[in-house]
């Protein structure tokens, strides 16, 4: 994996000071706490209240799936350790968030995926590789990134991944029963409009703004040039910035992997003009393809550090 350009030699000590806390997990994130906090609450609020009829099982269906688009910053910052620094309280809250779109899904397993995903991207070892390939295909990708990451890794599992894997396949067989009885009682609707639609919206949104759309065009690995691999998007972001949940700011994600994700946007402003003398991918407002702007020929001095890929 190649070293991440070290882009902080330009900060006052103040600043660095500052970078040190907006890149580094703290004891309790509050702000992603109170985002699982509404998750939750309106994820089962939802359920109950289509389950009693209260509301139409359509309406319930597009809460589900607009609500877990958003749990993806709470599971995605805990997959990090990004939320607390006592792993048991981060872990918790990232695991009963996945349990929303994907009970079936042991946490430690997905977060073993999304490092490798870290190390080598848009490699050929990029468990998120499978997810780019033809116009047409993409939808029916990003609709079975659970599928795609199980496949992965039971090809490609490791000491490390199996016993995770073990679990899963465990939380399946127990997903199933539950699920299954629930249709054998006369909910099948309920399963199907509350759950399996929803968890297909949210993989096919996180497939497209996530998965996808911050490595177009997929051409530059990682450890042959760190910040070209990874876009910058600039524009619009009173809009883009919430409905990418700050992953517009993705390459900052990948240069500092603990940072909560509310503070992408504060790391990005204070490391601009570093990032600046850099080759950098910048994706303009709506514009799907990023403009490259190549390091100027006179550049800062750099060093390297190894990246962080926790």
């Amino acid at each position: 994996m190649s070293a991440a350009p070290v882009l902080t030699t330009h900060l006052d000590p103040q600043q660095k000071a500052e970078f040190r806390r907006l890149t580094t997990a703290p004891i309790l994130a509050w702000p992603t706490v109170w985002l699982w906090a509404l998750v939750m609450t309106v994820y089962i609020g939802s359920d109950v209240l289509s389950v009693l009829g209260t509301i139409p099982l359509w309406l319930g269906m597009l809460v589900n799936g607009a609500i877990g688009y958003l749990a993806f910053s709470v599971v995605h910052d805990s997959i990090h350790r990004a939320i607390s620094t006592n792993a048991r309280v981060n872990d918790w809250i990232g695991q009963s968030a996945v349990f929303l779109g994907a009970p079936y899904v042991n946490l430690k397993l997905f977060r073993w995926a999304h490092i490798l995903h870290h190390r080598y991207t848009s490699g050929p070892r990029d468990p998120d590789i499978v997810l780019h390939g033809a116009t047409w295909t993409l939808p029916f990708r990003w609709l079975l990134i659970d599928v795609i990451y199980l496949i992965h890794s039971i090809r490609h599992g490791d000491k490390v991944s199996k016993p995770y894997l073990v679990t899963s396949l465990w939380m399946t067989l127990g997903t199933v029963i539950v699920f299954g009885s629930f249709t054998a009682m006369g909910y099948g609707w309920h399963v199907l409009m509350l759950w399996f639609v929803p968890s297909r919206m949210i993989f096919l949104a996180l497939g497209f703004s996530f998965f996808w759309l911050p490595h177009v065009p997929h051409d530059t690995r990682q450890d042959v040039n760190f910040t070209k691999a990874t876009a910058i998007r600039l524009g619009h972001e009173w809009l883009l910035t919430p409905v990418l949940q700050y992953q517009n700011y993705h390459l900052i994600h990948h240069l500092y992997p603990t940072t909560p994700f509310y503070n992408n946007l504060r790391v990005w402003q204070l490391l601009e003009p570093a990032l600046r003398q850099q080759d950098l991918a910048i994706q303009h407002g709506f514009a799907i393809q990023p403009t490259i702007y190549p390091a100027p020929a006179a550049t800062l001095p750099t060093a390297t550090a190894a990246a962080a890929a926790a």
